[in-house]
């Protein structure tokens, strides 16, 4: 393989496949990056075998061939580069590759591309498209409800729930819920669920731009999104998602309106004098005021906000951590809270949008 290419282009197509090199896989092939030949154009391709991502870029192709790269080498190597044309010829015999610029040389010693797993890009059973500042604002909005617990991996995941033309985006680590609802254009009757990784999803919301379409391919245990020159590949989670549906409240008690910035901004000073290990806040709701409050061994904070209630007064507790997070990606100027019960789930939403949700389960109070 001898290609010659910009620096520029090289760079950017290294930095978005390398998101799927695998840091801890035992098997030493995958910490490498595939570069593949084709008329005109390079492929590149990256994978840890749960995502694989892979990238074309314009050049010129002197001899063709395949050559895989270690990650680690080519791509801090490509970012210092001066900005010259680079050219890069691998030798079949040794595994090695010369990257030249200039009046100067690198040779990097690769794997045998033999040896790297293949990533068929897969036939759908469906296919929708999404625009790509839509999508990132669906992952935005959910993806901060994952759990962790690699034992529950079905809750590392977020639930794509498609009926018809409307899709219903949830995720959840039992603790907290998120839930976004799309309808889809030019979609047919067709009832399915998927869970895809939250890491998926991040890196997805990483390298995806906004002005683009994004072209969603589902099969029975992958997902393909496909985007211009770009393609990214994940397997999805097997198992059942938890009904969601049965724990969001139907009814409440208590309803308030506020601002958005207001609560957050005091829910995060309150934060800093909540206990470390719990950082749990008080919200007591009453005659058109909220009043934020926390205390610990570092003392104590208390602020009044304003907000149109309705209903019952009521005293609910949260975590500090856990209502910021849904505060900072509501995207809505004020919220609206519904509460049915100093124990019982709470739930955030924007004004005027039924199309999303958060929910939240409270903390027991403790006395004071």
């Amino acid at each position: 393989m001898k290609i010659l290419t910009r620096k520029e282009i090289l760079n950017n197509a290294i930095q978005l496949v390398q998101r799927a090199v695998s840091i801890k896989n035992p098997l030493p092939i995958l910490a490498g990056i595939k570069f593949e030949t084709r008329e005109n154009q390079v492929l590149l391709t990256a994978t840890d075998l749960d995502i694989g991502i892979r990238c074309s870029f314009p050049a010129e192709v002197i001899m063709q061939g395949t050559t895989v790269l270690p990650a680690r080498y080519i791509c801090e190597l490509v970012k210092k580069l001066p900005d010259l044309p680079v050219i890069i010829e691998s030798d079949p015999a040794s595994g090695s590759a010369t990257v030249q610029y200039g009046q100067s040389e690198t040779r990097i010693n690769g794997y045998p591309p033999e040896e790297f797993p293949e990533l068929p890009l897969p036939e759908g059973i469906y296919n929708f498209t999404l625009p790509g500042e839509l999508l990132k604002e669906i992952i935005r909005q959910v993806i901060f409800a994952t759990g962790t617990d690699e034992n529950r991996p079905v809750f590392m995941g977020v639930l794509f729930e498609i009926n018809g033309n409307e899709l219903q985006v949830v995720a959840t680590d039992t603790y907290r819920l998120a839930w976004r609802r799309v309808i889809l254009e030019n979609c047919g009757e067709t009832a399915i669920n998927l869970i895809i990784p939250g890491k998926t999803l991040n890196e997805l919301s990483r390298i995806i731009g906004s002005n683009e379409q994004i072209e969603v391919t589902v099969t029975k245990n992958q997902i393909l999104f496909v985007y211009g020159n770009v393609w990214l590949i994940s397997r999805l989670i097997e198992g059942s998602f938890p009904k969601y549906k049965q724990v969001i409240p139907q009814n409440h008690i208590l309803r308030a309106r506020l601002k958005t910035r207001e609560l957050l901004d005091a829910t995060e000073r309150a934060s800093l004098l909540a206990r470390e290990k719990s950082p749990v806040i008080k919200l007591t709701i009453g005659e058109n005021k909220l009043v934020v409050s926390a205390y610990s061994e570092a003392g104590r904070v208390h602020e009044e906000l304003d907000v149109y209630q309705e209903g019952e007064a009521l005293q609910i507790a949260f975590n500090a951590h856990y209502l910021g997070d849904v505060l900072k990606v509501i995207g809505s100027e004020e919220i609206i809270i519904e509460l049915t019960g100093p124990l019982s789930p709470g739930i955030i939403k924007p004004v005027g949008d039924n199309e999303y949700l958060s929910l939240l389960l409270p903390v027991r109070l403790r006395e004071e």
